[in-house]
């Protein structure tokens, strides 16, 4: 008898204890409900998204915003996905009036290395409309983000106000909004320029060296910091940065050939009849557009030892200032770059911002700040003259030198008091 009253004692027992777990449960549930509050703001966001998604869609399916040099891009993807040339003259020129609609009335081409219509490959399934307004959408999310992880990277956590600041001076810096309004690929390059560094710092070195892939698409605005980032993990022997580079390119040429085996012949073959000597936002640029050498160029050549150096001392010079400073340095000194490439320079922009926070006197260098993005507004107004805009990267590479200085000589008098 006792022995039955314990069977059905342990099978009581059994039974209720998925129902206590339940009760467990619905308990903890109600603890973690969502306040009304939280659903109101979620919401409200839900809205405002809403509408900026309509409003962004009348815009790109009414005007020419983002519309002038994606027409070059989508329409390289198109040939590209097609099993065609896709640095063909011709046949671009048929794909922007049949596909793009264009009325430009010039044949827009997309010289830029191969790897960027694999980015771009899904677009081409669409209608040029529909993925012109999808890549405004892309390129405002990819800016926001980028902008989101340089104020982790180089703003204090404890302050949220300064982020904020930032985030919207990404937004507006003028840059980036012609570059939106072009339909570029620059931010690509930021994006992938900025994860990296934000993966090294979590030491997920596979993924780090894979997102560097986003900078081949234009890798002579990145130039030097790019190869500081491989000196770094190299010197770390951290190779698996390496690898995750090699894997994500190896992906892209796979791609590649499996749409277009003649790809890189159609590369080849194409851009040595282009010319390079455009008249550009560089100081080889100006130096050109003045008639006085075409040898300004290739300046850049000789800060090519920079990388390997900052690298060697990353004890005095830290990853962030190091990718801030050699972007600096890259932006005017490439062998060529637009102004809307300069939208890369909101990473030396970060770092500017956060010595703002350590500098006692601080007003002039805001008023100087203002002035020069008032002045960039006015330029892009008035003017359409690529030359005309190099003094943006030197006067923020000025600017930077100047705060660096200063904060360089708080440290030593703080050091000398200690």
């Amino acid at each position: 008898m006792s022995n039955l009253s314990n069977t059905v004692c342990k099978e009581t027992v059994a039974y209720n204890r998925p129902i206590r777990y339940f009760r467990y449960q619905s308990r903890h549930l109600k603890t973690t409900r969502i306040p009304p509050a939280n659903w109101l703001a979620i919401g409200l966001i839900a809205v405002i998204s809403v509408y900026i998604v309509q409003s962004l869609w009348n815009i790109t399916s009414t005007t020419r915003f983002g519309e002038i040099d994606f027409t070059g891009y989508w329409s390289a993807t198109y040939l590209l996905h097609n099993g065609e040339n896709p640095y063909s003259v011709e046949l671009m020129g048929t794909v922007q009036r049949l596909q793009a609609h264009s009325t430009l009335g010039v044949t827009l081409m997309a010289w830029n290395p191969p790897f960027l219509f694999v980015f771009l490959l899904p677009l081409a399934w669409l209608p040029f409309t529909i993925a012109k307004f999808v890549w405004l959408v892309i390129n405002i999310l990819t800016v926001t983000t980028a902008g989101w992880l340089l104020t982790q990277l180089y703003l204090p956590a404890e302050n949220p106000r300064l982020k904020l600041i930032f985030l919207i001076f990404a937004i507006g810096f003028p840059a980036v909004l012609a570059g939106l309004y072009m339909g570029q690929v620059t931010f690509l390059v930021l994006g992938g320029l900025v994860a990296c560094m934000s993966l090294i710092k979590k030491e997920q070195w596979f993924w780090a060296g894979a997102a560097l892939i986003f900078t081949t698409v234009k890798p002579h605005i990145v130039i030097l910091p790019v190869i500081y980032l491989l000196v770094y993990m190299a010197r770390r022997r951290q190779f698996k940065g390496w690898l995750g580079l090699a894997s994500a390119g190896l992906a892209c040429i796979i791609i590649l050939f499996t749409f277009r085996s003649d790809v890189l012949y159609d590369l080849l073959g194409e851009t040595m009849i282009t010319r390079v000597n455009w008249a550009t936002s560089t100081i080889g640029g100006l130096v050109s557009y003045l008639g006085v050498s075409e040898k300004a160029r290739y300046l850049i050549v000789l800060f090519l030892p920079l990388p390997f150096l900052l690298a060697s001392y990353p004890e005095k010079i830290n990853l962030e200032l190091s990718v801030a400073l050699l972007t600096l340095i890259t932006v005017p000194t490439t062998i060529f770059g637009w102004s809307y490439d300069q939208a890369v320079l909101l990473i030396p922009i970060a770092q500017v911002f956060h010595w703002l926070v350590r500098l006692k006197y601080k007003l002039p260098i805001l008023i100087s700040i203002a002035g020069a993005t008032a002045l960039n507004y006015y330029q892009r107004l008035v003017t359409i003259n690529e030359v005309y805009y190099v003094w943006i990267p030197l006067f923020w590479l000025l600017l930077f030198c100047i705060i660096w200085y200063k904060i360089s000589l708080v440290e030593n008098h703080a050091g000398q008091k200690l």
